[in-house]
């Protein structure tokens, strides 16, 4: 114990050992793990919710809720 004590208390050490780990930590991430990804762009039966005319309906309850609202406590 009091041998690694000894070495452990060498500032030449403590930045030997920080090296080791820093590296040992980026040799870590280097993995060589494959991504496949597939984009289709323009397919028929695409994201609903991506059409203009859902856009247009969404704003138009939206307005409405906020006119109901206004003039529900206007007459208060």
């Amino acid at each position: 114990m009091k041998q690694f004590l000894k070495i452990i208390g060498d500032s030449k050490n403590y930045l030997a050992i920080g090296a080791l780990f820093f590296f040992q930590n980026a040799l870590w991430a280097q993995d060589e793990k494959k991504v496949d990804v597939n984009l289709t762009v323009g397919e028929a039966g695409s994201d609903w919710y991506a059409e203009p005319w859902v856009m247009v309906v969404g704003a138009a309850v939206f307005i409405i809720i906020i006119v109901a609202l206004l003039r529900g406590k206007g007459g208060k």
